[in-house]
């Protein structure tokens, strides 16, 4: 056997669900019963960098869950939200109100909307005891607001003048109240609250989950999108609490990268994330590479592809890789996520010819993994916070350099400035770059040197009067031998 046969996953949770769903059921490393604390735990918020496994933890409870799976006792729903129309959506509740007070009652409109979809196909379900409920949906239905085909279909539908008509006639609003104005805002909130009333009417001994994803695939800078994210948080949050004292058996998981969550403008941010969220950390002390949770997982999948357990890095691996342990070469490439491990496996696994790989293939295997994952990463994960331009300006600056590390004051020199790109946009810059872990700063004390980076420490600051280290993700694209 060889290192080539063995698949470690995709570069997304999505794509690997879809083609190689085993290794998320089988191959998934639920390091603190994860799954556990969702599923009937009280957490609904996922944090965690981009690459850290969120989208494989929707797709874990997605497959666990699903309703076909006659044992489970949960029926899961995953959204994405990577082309959900966020213009659209600010027209949803009608009126003038301010976006802090009309956004949580859109996404109140949207996502009990959804839930009731999933109700809709519990096998487990017990409506057909109930009249009143039976009749609630079918008004429903007949006004074109179930079921529910997706979050995207749902907010073009409900931005649209003729969603409007058919509130009035679900309220069944009398001919002499329409002849009047109507206060548009009052019947949006009126059929929400109708909703509201329906939902606890349903009766089940199944669990579910709607799990959205993909909050930031299309980020941008636009208000609308920063408020629009920030109310949805918010209103799931409230919307967890309310199902618990109305004994609903339902939840909403949400799955966000943490900066964008600390981004975000959110009422009693922190009170959320101390009682609701898990924080997804993958760094582990480097001393003990073989022990750390990165090497567990590629054992982990490596094991289901030979069919026994196995150590990776001492079967297909040389001991040392210039002078250190194997697993620390390769986990000083990464950033301490699983996306980034695997696709340097990945990518190693591409220069096996059989037997173990010595230094020469796995510096081919960093080479390409640095040109064809690493830098790309880099790029799609600043979307939304800073220009492609502007980045290709620090790229061409830091090739210039030819240094791994460097001072300020050096990349400025070497930076291209003009009317468009100045001294300020450089250093936002730095400070994104060094939220992703793209840069790291290092400074002296007592003697030895100090390196620090947000992977290894999220509340880390970028600073400027200290030394700029390039992660070794990005050495070989830059061509810094």
């Amino acid at each position: 056997m060889s290192l080539g046969v063995i698949d470690f996953g995709k570069a997304t949770g999505e794509q690997e669900g879809i083609d190689s769903p085993l290794l998320i059921k089988n191959g998934f490393l639920d390091k603190g019963e994860i799954v556990e604390s969702i599923v009937k735990g009280g957490k609904s918020l996922v944090l965690g960098f981009k690459g850290s496994g969120k989208s494989t933890i929707g797709e874990k409870i997605r497959l666990d869950c699903y309703p076909a799976v006659q044992e489970s006792k949960v029926c899961a729903v995953v959204a994405h939200l990577a082309d959900f129309p966020f213009k659209s959506f600010s027209k949803i509740c009608p009126g003038g109100a301010e976006p802090e007070a009309k956004y949580p009652t859109s996404w109140q409109y949207l996502l009990l909307t959804t839930i009731l979809t999933s109700f809709l196909s519990d096998p487990r379900g017990r409506d057909t005891e109930n009249l009143d409920f039976r009749e609630s949906i079918e008004k429903l239905t007949e006004a074109g607001m179930l079921p529910v085909k997706s979050l995207k279909h749902m907010a073009l539908k409900a931005s649209k003048s003729s969603f409007k008509v058919n509130l009035a006639k679900l309220l069944e609003y009398t001919k002499e109240t329409s002849d009047k104005v109507v206060d548009q805002d009052v019947m949006f909130l009126d059929v929400v609250d109708l909703i509201k009333e329906i939902i606890p009417e349903f009766s089940t001994q199944s669990t579910h989950l709607l799990v959205l994803d993909g909050l930031d695939d299309v980020l941008t800078s636009r208000d609308v999108q920063m408020n629009a994210l920030s109310a949805l948080i918010f209103e799931s949050n409230r919307l967890n609490i309310w199902f618990k004292q109305q004994k609903v058996h339902a939840k909403i998981v949400v799955l966000c990268r943490t900066d964008l969550f600390e981004r975000l403008p959110i009422a009693n941010k922190n009170k959320i994330k101390q009682d609701s969220a898990i924080l997804l950390d993958w760094y582990h002390d480097p001393r003990e590479p073989e022990k750390s949770q990165l090497a567990k997982l590629a054992n982990l999948r490596a094991g289901l592809a030979l069919g026994r357990e196995v150590d990776i890095f001492s079967e297909f691996f040389h001991t040392k890789i210039e002078e250190r342990p194997s697993a620390q070469f390769l986990l000083e490439h990464t950033r301490h996520t699983p996306r980034d491990f695997i696709q340097l496996l990945n990518n190693c696994k591409t220069f096996d010819s059989g037997g173990k790989l010595n230094r020469s293939d796995v510096v081919k295997g960093v080479r390409k993994y640095s040109i064809d994952y690493f830098l790309p990463e880099i790029e799609d994960e600043i979307v939304g916070y800073a220009e492609h331009e502007l980045f290709l300006r620090f790229k061409a600056a830091a090739t210039k350099l030819k240094e791994r590390e460097f001072k300020y004051s050096s990349l400025y020199a070497k930076f291209e400035v003009d009317s468009q790109y100045g001294e300020a946009e450089l250093h936002g810059l730095l400070k994104i770059l060094f939220k992703c872990s793209a840069i790291g700063n290092k400074w002296s004390t007592r003697g030895s040197d100090r390196y620090e980076f947000v992977y290894r420490n999220p509340h880390a600051d970028f600073d400027k009067e200290k030394t700029i280290v390039l992660h070794k993700g990005l050495w070989k694209s830059l061509n810094l031998i």
